[in-house]
């Protein structure tokens, strides 16, 4: 069986107490096919113990110390994984389970060390008093070298104290016969924190990326590695998509599925969470229309009426009796546009049009349904509704702002025939 480690996803911050107590786990995995064998020895071990290199006192020093270290003592590499390297350095927010793994993560078969190491700021700057990078070690012929090795990543918010755990994954993940490492690094601004997947494999040529450039973010993300379609290839799922400024709006979180293409990782579905916001499920009924799936658009927005499980962001919009007549006006058109008859289309304009005090779209509502029965014409309904909007183009523009997270206005949509 092959070896799992369990570790902790960062996502609004590589510690878990960055994420409001909510405990979020993602295994790194290895190649299948049994528990990677140690890297292969690079030097021929003495009998004598080969002492610990003292802690060099740059933190780009780590790295080349430790390839010295694990050319002259590969043991080092083997089960216990540098583990006596962060005892002894006293690396922080580190352990010996979440430090490093042996995995292949190129081209040959050999298994490389994948190592996350730490230090503690002498000055910590406003983002972080602590950094990490990754680094792999590669048994090459002479001796281990470092054969990859990330920029320095923050570990955020200051004063985390919980130990870290960036590396996601790592072994054959695209089913090439070759191995790939991916890790995780986040970062905040003044509301919102965001996780970002880094996908790299190592070629003749030094180690690529196999993600759109700088990575795969999302906000307040978990990330884990599945296969989610059974062909052997795992995808990456990335679960969240909430921001945290009350000037993003009404929030709805998402999972993304990026899935190998043969040349990189790209986005191939984007799954909602279920909608507990009307703003949403409007929303959710207007991609029905916009795909002309008009009978089902006609339901979506029929089934929103009414429901007040749906909840509402700002109640001084009237945002529940504006988003409802607007619904009942669009069912109505989906109504006509799916081929269904005049009554049924007017029987759902005319309660669009009950809302009082009066609204904003019950007047389109009305003006519609006025050009459609004199001239039997879509677009001359349309047409006395874009006259409506632009009459009163800032009211619509007013409420139709559900923040930056959302969707912008688009006055055209409206009513687009």
């Amino acid at each position: 069986m092959s070896k799992t480690w369990i570790v902790a996803t960062l996502a609004c911050a590589i510690a878990l107490t960055a994420c409001e107590g909510r405990t979020r786990i993602a295994s790194v995995t290895t190649p299948a096919g049994g528990s990677p064998a140690p890297p292969a020895a690079a030097a021929t071990p003495t009998s004598a113990p080969v002492p610990i290199p003292d802690k060099p006192a740059s933190f780009s020093e780590f790295a080349p110390t430790i390839a010295k270290y694990l050319t002259a003592n590969p043991a080092a590499a083997g089960d216990n994984c540098l583990a006596d390297v962060v005892a002894a350095w006293k690396l922080p927010l580190l352990t010996a389970a979440n430090a490093c793994i042996a995995a292949n993560t190129d081209e040959d078969p050999e298994s490389e060390v994948v190592a996350v190491l730490t230090t503690k700021l002498t000055t910590p700057t406003v983002s972080t008093d602590t950094q990490f990078e990754i680094v792999v070690f590669d048994p090459a012929p002479g001796g281990f070298k470092v054969a990859y090795e990330s920029d320095p990543s923050d570990v955020v918010p200051p004063g985390t104290t919980l130990p870290i755990a960036p590396l996601l994954a790592a072994g054959d993940l695209n089913k090439d016969g070759g191995g790939e490492l991916a890790y995780v690094t986040s970062s905040c601004g003044a509301s919102t924190c965001f996780a970002t997947v880094h996908i790299f494999k190592g070629t003749a040529s030094g180690y690529v990326a196999l993600t759109p450039p700088g990575g795969i973010t999302m906000p307040y993300a978990e990330a884990k590695f599945e296969d989610t379609d059974g062909d052997g290839t795992k995808e990456l799922l990335l679960t969240g998509g909430t921001q945290g400024s009350v000037g993003a709006g009404p929030q709805r979180a998402r999972t993304e599925i990026w899935a190998w293409n043969g040349l990189a990782y790209a986005l191939r579905t984007t799954r909602l969470d279920k909608a507990t916001f009307l703003y949403h499920a409007v929303k959710d009924a207007d991609t029905l229309f916009a795909a002309g799936k008009y009978a089902e658009a006609e339901a979506a927005y029929a089934a929103v009426v009414g429901d007040t499980s749906l909840k509402v962001w700002l109640e001084e919009k009237q945002e529940r009796n504006e988003l409802e007549s607007y619904s009942l006006f669009r069912a109505g058109l989906a109504h006509l546009l799916a081929g269904g008859d005049t009554a049924k289309a007017n029987g759902y304009f005319d309660r669009a049009k009950s809302y009082h005090p009066q609204t904003l779209h019950d007047q389109i509502a009305g003006s519609f349904k006025a050009g459609y029965n004199a001239k039997g014409s879509v677009g001359i309904g349309c047409a006395a509704v874009r006259d409506d909007i632009a009459a009163n183009l800032a009211e619509y523009q007013a409420f139709w702002d559900f923040g930056y997270g959302n969707p912008p206005f688009d006055a055209d949509a409206i009513c687009p025939f």
